[in-house]
């Protein structure tokens, strides 16, 4: 029997959790030992998933006893609402289960839907049956939570992450500059006063008009490492500024010397602001999230910062790409890069792409997106990417270009031409309209073309030589029928042998091996289908041979 530290040292090892259930599903001995691993973090994306789920963990202590981290979402992938049912059925079955008390090594949850849950008790229940749980998250819509909410009894938070959905910034912008308003002074004290430890704080949010949270820069918490603001305002000030007097977010970031993350939007602050920052602050943040001209306004991060991701997409028509290109080059130490293009024409990647490997070679993680517009063909970027010598994943989305190739053959291309991409991701994303028209001509036209959206994932294996070897798919397609008849799904899976045609491990034995190589387009191919001519001849020769002999012996007979 294979030891256990030895199991948990080979699942630790893999890369994907499809990888690890196969690995847990090959005895019971493995399973049982590996278990910890495979639901240390559960992520439940329906609320039929949620009922199912959760029962199981109540039934087999033994398994709930790894989970430690939990996201429930209730709100299934294939709708853009969520129903009353499906929240309290969800939140119903996680207070179940923790009621049980079987979930006792949880220390982070998070609950991410349209509208706070029903069931207002859950979090009486996390709180009463989870004794170590410290990271906790929720999100806000039209429903807001009752002013006596069990949540805002949480103290001694780790970790907080609040979402807020479109129902919020639609009704409730403005809760959080009443002072006087109970809910406000719940987050509160929940946060500032009850919880001086907090490590992790995350206020996310997506709309064109923000909503004030500014109490939050109230707070002082010494062991902060982690700051994300979404679209929201938090440098609010209702006064002149006082000289040499500094902005409120500004005084935040110099009080908090150890943030390691720090992710921001354009609403949290303009540019222009950072030029007070005291130079010897941020001075451990490696993370950065926001746009490239909050990015190019803290250049004393530049020397450390080893992940950038754009929020806001490029505008090619406003910033070049060789503008954004230069000042990544003062990123010495940059490993990850998140970037959008929104194209107002068709663009010629080529320049783009090598300005990017000119600007980070030390690039392991890419995502590039680019929109609106056609911009490259799969083949030329399978070319290009060679630059980046060191990449290991990468994810791609663009508009497809007139006449380019599949999702299938050009990741087959990308596989060959890149043999260090571990796994890689396509989209195929539809091009943008605009529309002249406004009102139920907009909409109407709106509906017309065929929306398409294509992605594939993709994981590269090599053999012994690190070579490609095959190419393992997950093909997805989505399509938005006109006039409003509907979406259609489809999903496949395959594989695609990576190795070269003429390759004798590819053929396969036999008379089909044979075949196989009869049809195959390469100087062997050439030569069999030569052999089996001459072949064909041969017999044609024989029978002739033979047919002539019968006939002079009846003659002679």
């Amino acid at each position: 029997m294979t030891p256990a530290d030895l199991l948990i040292e080979i699942a630790l090892f893999l890369d994907t959790r499809h990888d690890l259930l196969s690995f847990c599903l090959t005895s019971k001995h493995t399973f049982t030992t590996v278990s910890s691993i495979l639901y240390e973090s559960v992520v439940l994306e329906s609320a039929e998933q949620c009922h199912l789920t959760l029962d199981m963990l109540a039934r087999n202590q033994d398994i709930a006893r790894h989970v430690r981290h939990l996201t429930i979402r209730p709100q299934s992938k294939y709708r853009s609402y969520l129903t009353l049912a499906e929240n309290e059925v969800a939140s119903a079955a996680v207070r179940q289960t923790v009621g049980s008390k079987c979930l006792d090594a949880l220390v982070g949850f998070r609950w991410d839907a349209d509208e706070f849950p029903c069931n207002d008790d859950m979090w009486f229940a996390l709180r009463a049956g989870c004794p170590q749980l410290r990271y906790i998250g929720t999100s806000l819509g039209v429903m807001l939570p009752p002013v006596n909410s069990h949540l805002f009894d949480f103290s001694a938070l780790k970790g907080f992450y609040l979402t807020l959905k479109h129902g919020f910034y639609e009704h409730h912008t403005d809760l959080f500059i009443e002072e006087e308003d109970p809910i406000f002074q719940n987050f509160s004290g929940m946060l500032i006063r009850r919880s001086p430890n907090l490590e992790e704080l995350g206020i996310e949010g997506c709309s064109n008009v923000p909503a004030d949270v500014h109490f939050l820069l109230d707070g002082r918490w010494p062991n902060l490492r982690k700051l994300s603001l979404g679209d929201i305002c938090v440098d609010w000030f209702p006064r002149s500024l006082n000289p040499g007097e500094k902005r409120p977010f500004i005084n935040f970031l110099e009080q908090h010397p150890g943030l390691e993350v720090l992710s921001l939007s354009r609403h949290s602050i303009q540019p222009a602001h950072f030029a007070t920052l005291d130079p010897s602050s941020l001075g451990r943040v490696t993370h950065f999230s926001g746009t490239h001209q909050q990015l190019h306004a803290l250049p004393h991060l530049h020397r450390a910062v080893q992940s950038v991701a754009f929020r806001d997409p490029v505008e090619t028509r406003d910033v070049s790409p060789p503008t954004v290109a230069s000042l990544l080059r003062e990123l010495p130490k940059l490993t990850q890069l998140k970037i959008a293009f929104a194209l107002h024409s068709m663009y010629d990647s080529g320049n783009l792409l090598r300005a990017l490997i000119h600007a980070a070679p030390r690039l392991r993680d890419l995502q590039l997106t680019c929109a609106h517009k056609p911009s490259f063909q799969l083949d030329a970027f399978a070319n290009t990417i060679r630059g980046f010598a060191r990449l290991r994943t990468l994810h791609l989305a663009l508009v497809r270009y007139p006449g380019d190739t599949t999702l299938a053959v050009g990741a087959a291309r990308i596989a060959r031409s890149n043999p260090r991409l571990a796994r890689f991701s396509l989209t195929f994303m539809p091009p943008s309209c605009t529309l002249p028209f406004s009102g139920d001509a907009a909409r109407l036209c709106a509906s017309l073309p065929f929306r398409a959206r294509a992605t594939g994932t993709f994981e590269v294996s090599l053999d012994e030589h690190g070579l490609p070897l095959a190419l393992a798919a997950v093909e997805r397609r989505r399509i938005v029928w006109p006039l409003g008849l509907g979406v259609s799904r489809r999903m496949r899976r395959y594989a695609t042998d990576l190795r070269p045609l003429g390759d004798p491990r590819r053929r396969a034995p036999g008379l089909w091996g044979i075949v196989a190589l009869a049809v195959e387009r390469s100087a062997a191919g050439d030569e069999m289908r030569m052999i089996l001519f001459c072949t064909f001849l041969a017999l044609l020769a024989g029978c002739g041979i033979l047919a002539n002999g019968s006939k002079e012996g009846v003659r002679v007979g």
